[in-house]
C-alpha cells in the first residue's frame, strides 16, 4: 500500500493517511499540476486483483461523476487511475475527489449536539436537498449516518462516501457470510438488515436515525434507546427537550419501520420543514410583547394620562407583535 512521500503517477503526492476501511484507504493528497490539495481513495491490496470489486470501484467513478451538487465531492473525469505500487510492484486502484475541508459529524458529535430547532431545520434541509439530487438521478446512498457527513467551516454539510462499492460488496459477501450486515447497524433501515429492496426511503430512515442521534448525542444502537412495545418506535423524544415536538414528529415520520408509512420523497419533508419554521416564536418578540403590554398596564393603573399619540403607538405595536404571534399559533392549530 501507498505510503506518506509516495508520488502517484508523477502527478500526486502523498501528503498523508486520512481514514482505513475495510476495502480501502484513504489519503490526502497534492494534485501538483494544479496545485489543488485532493483525496484519494485506494483499494486494498486483497480488492485490487478481484475483477469484481474493481468493477464495482469504477461503478462508483461514474456514479459520482455525473452527480453535480455543492454538497457532493466532485470527481473529475479523469478521477479513476491504475497506478504502480512503489513498495510492492502490484497494481493499485484509485479514485481522485475534491477535498471537503471542515471536520465529519460523528468527530463533531464528540462534543456537541443539535440543541435548537432552527438548526436542527437548516441542517435537514441541507441534506434533504443533496438526496433529492442524488434521488432524482436514481441512486441511494445506502450508508447515510454522522461519518459520512462533513460539516464546513462556513457551516455547509457535504455528504461523503456513497459506498456504491462497499454495499455491493457487503451484499455480495452475504450470500456466504450471514454475518455481514450492509450500511452502519444502529442507522441501518429494516429492509437493509433484511436484505430486501432497496429504494430512496431507505436513506430517509437513515437519516432521521442520524438526526436521533444528532438531536440526543447518544447512538441510535446497541439498544440504547428503550422502544414502544406497540410500534417498536425509539423512545428518543424526552432526550432532546430543547427541541420542537413538531419536529420530533417529523423525524419519528423518517424513522418508521414500513417503507410506505415513510415519507416517499424529499419534497414531502420540505414541505412540512416549511410549516415548521413559520411556527417558531423569536423568542425577543415574545419578551417585547410582554414588556410592553406591562409598561402599557402599568402606567394605566398609575392613573398616568397618556397622549393620543402614546395610546395609538401602544396599540400599534402591541397588536402588530400580537398578529405576528398569533398567526403562526393558529396555522399550527388548524
Amino acid at each position: 500500500m501507498i505510503e506518506s512521500g509516495d508520488i502517484i503517477n508523477a502527478r500526486y503526492h502523498v501528503l498523508r493517511e486520512l481514514g482505513d476501511g475495510a476495502f480501502g484507504k484513504t489519503f490526502e493528497v497534492k494534485d501538483t499540476f494544479i496545485g489543488d490539495d485532493k483525496v484519494i481513495k485506494v483499494l486494498k491490496l486483497n480488492n485490487s486483483s478481484n475483477q469484481r470489486v474493481i468493477k464495482l470501484f469504477i461503478q462508483e467513478h461514474q456514479v459520482l461523476e455525473k452527480l453535480d451538487h455543492p454538497g457532493i465531492p466532485k470527481v473529475e473525469a479523469d478521477g479513476y487511475i491504475t497506478f504502480r505500487c512503489t513498495h510492492t510492484e502490484d497494481i493499485l486502484h484509485g479514485l481522485v475527489m475534491e477535498k471537503i475541508t471542515g471536520e465529519d459529524l460523528g468527530k463533531w458529535l464528540k462534543n456537541n449536539r443539535i440543541t435548537n430547532t432552527t438548526q436542527a431545520i437548516n441542517w435537514l434541509k441541507q441534506l434533504l436537498d443533496i438526496l433529492a439530487h442524488v434521488h432524482s438521478r436514481n441512486y441511494s446512498h445506502r450508508d447515510i449516518k454522522p461519518d459520512n457527513i462533513m460539516l464546513k467551516p462556513d457551516g455547509q454539510l457535504v455528504l461523503i462516501d456513497f459506498g456504491t462499492v462497499k454495499e455491493s460488496i457487503q451484499k455480495y459477501e452475504k450470500q456466504t457470510t450471514p454475518s455481514t450486515v450492509i450500511g452502519t447497524p444502529g442507522y441501518n433501515s429494516p429492509e437493509q438488515e433484511n436484505l430486501s429492496h432497496i429504494n430512496c426511503t431507505s436513506d430517509l430512515f437513515s437519516l432521521g436515525r442520524t438526526f436521533v442521534h444528532l438531536l440526543t448525542g447518544i447512538y441510535p444502537g446497541y439498544d440504547n434507546f428503550l422502544k414502544n412495545p406497540r410500534t417498536g418506535k425509539l423512545l428518543w423524544r424526552d432526550k432532546a427537550p430543547e427541541i420542537s415536538e413538531r419536529f420530533k414528529v417529523i423525524i419519528d415520520w423518517l424513522i418508521e419501520y414500513e417503507p410506505r408509512n415513510r415519507p416517499q420523497n424529499t419534497q414531502q419533508i420540505l414541505d412540512l420543514l416549511d410549516e415548521t419554521s413559520e411556527n417558531i416564536f423569536p423568542v425577543p418578540i415574545v419578551f417585547l410583547s410582554l414588556a410592553l403590554n406591562f409598561v402599557f398596564l402599568t402606567l394605566l393603573a398609575m392613573g398616568v394620562t397618556l397622549t393620543l399619540g402614546w395610546k395609538v403607538l401602544f396599540l400599534l405595536v402591541i397588536c402588530g407583535v400580537g398578529i405576528f404571534l398569533v398567526t403562526p399559533l393558529i396555522k399550527y392549530l388548524l
